[in-house]
């Protein structure tokens, strides 16, 4: 008795003679549809990126008004402290020839609830003359904020030993404000930078206040 001869349908035996080409098809279609999917992610992503990206503006010297301190008298500031700040309008490189330096005086509240007061700021030269004042009152900083000045490379009326002085008070104990220079400098491509923190140079209570 002979063995009955299966039939395929012609579908089925195109499929069988060009399996590995439609595979290959499919892996490239799959291919195709996940490297547009991650290239579309990254596109959202790097325009999600510019929206978030603020660039920094210019600097411009602040504006004291959003500083106001109101009217509130020596007597409610019991707590006072100066501070030397370091500052460098140039240094010395190449056997004596001056690099001049660009420099920020930078005061941040670090404490998380008081607010701290600037009494005054005033800029020493090398010779320990003062150069400028930077107040003519007083000024308030809230919890974490943050006041810059800024000295140009151009302004060299310091020189190397130049200084800062800043006079601080608060109402009550606080953590003490971070007040710090930064100092950068450019000749050709080299380029350097460093800062310097301030050092307590007097710490009294107020003397309206002792006088009581």
């Amino acid at each position: 008795m002979r063995q009955q001869k299966k039939e395929y349908s012609t579908g089925l035996l195109w499929l069988l003679d060009n399996w590995i080409g439609l595979f290959l098809l499919v892996f490239l279609a799959f291919g195709v549809i996940v490297g547009g999917a991650l290239y579309l992610d990254y596109r959202l992503a790097k325009i999600e990126d510019r929206l978030q990206y603020v660039p920094p503006s210019s600097y411009e010297p602040p504006n004291l008004d959003d500083f106001q301190a109101g009217n509130i008298s020596l007597e409610k500031l019991p707590i006072r402290q100066l501070v030397y700040v370091p500052s460098y309008s140039h240094i010395y490189y190449h056997g004596g020839s001056p690099l001049l330096l660009e420099t920020t005086l930078s005061i941040r509240n670090i404490d998380l609830d008081q607010p701290v007061y600037l009494n005054s700021i005033e800029y020493y030269n090398t010779q320990g003359k003062l150069v400028k004042k930077y107040l003519e009152q007083k000024i308030k900083l809230a919890p974490l904020q943050t006041i810059e000045f800024l000295v140009e490379d151009r302004n060299s009326s310091g020189g190397s030993g130049a200084n800062f002085l800043v006079e601080w008070m608060s109402e009550s104990e606080v953590d003490k404000p971070l007040i710090e220079t930064v100092m950068i400098g450019t000749s050709g491509s080299q380029a350097i930078s460093f800062s310097r923190s301030g050092v307590d140079v007097s710490s009294r209570r107020n003397e309206s206040v002792q006088a009581k």
